[in-house]
């Protein structure tokens, strides 16, 4: 039996040839489809990288002055932590702050109820408070048709004043209540 010998076609040549150049593509590709820095250290076989093979003008530790880099070129926990040193001496003392407020009382006055066009009332705060807040409402028929014009503490810190008007004229009954907020104040 004899064997025959042909030869190998052009075509076949061609074809094997873009087979080779296929897969040879694709594991460039996955290798360039890799996420950016997923490669480290832990991945790496001892000696897989080298100084023999680093690009030309590469800084390495020769190349690099003694003492000239700093904290900040450094990831987290390259550097080793050193003693404590002694303790510093101690600032001055700062300017003294209010001790604070004690004693918080609320005290409240409020007027007849009748349809007077204007009223107005002084809360007083117990000696030695001060007015440290207050306020005023209006309560009553006529409510609607008043309006407050003032509710501040009086500058003896120790009284709230308040006025309320009728802002239209109105024979409804209406009363102003105004309340001060007291208490001892340190400092």
């Amino acid at each position: 039996m004899r064997l025959s010998t042909r030869r190998t076609s052009p075509a076949l040549v061609i074809s094997c040839l873009a087979l080779a150049a296929a897969l040879g593509g694709s594991s460039v590709a996955a290798v360039t489809a890799l996420p950016r820095n997923s490669v480290g250290t832990a991945q790496l076989k001892n000696g897989a990288v080298s100084t023999s093979k680093l690009a030309a003008n590469s800084v390495v530790s020769n190349k690099v002055k003694n003492g000239s880099l700093m904290r900040v070129d450094f990831g987290p926990g390259q550097l080793p932590v050193g003693p404590q040193g002694p303790q510093g001496q101690q600032g001055p003392v700062g300017p003294a702050g209010l001790a604070g407020i004690s004693g918080l009382q609320r005290v409240d006055v409020t007027t007849p109820s009748n349809s007077v066009n204007s009223k107005s009332l002084l809360v007083n705060c117990p000696s030695p408070k001060k007015a440290i807040g207050g306020g005023a409402r209006v309560l009553g028929a006529g409510a609607s048709k008043v309006s407050i014009v003032a509710s501040f503490p009086d500058s003896s810190g120790t009284q709230w004043d308040a006025t309320a008007s009728e802002v239209d004229a109105t024979a409804l009954s209406w009363q102003l209540q105004t309340y001060a907020v007291c208490a001892t104040v340190a400092g």
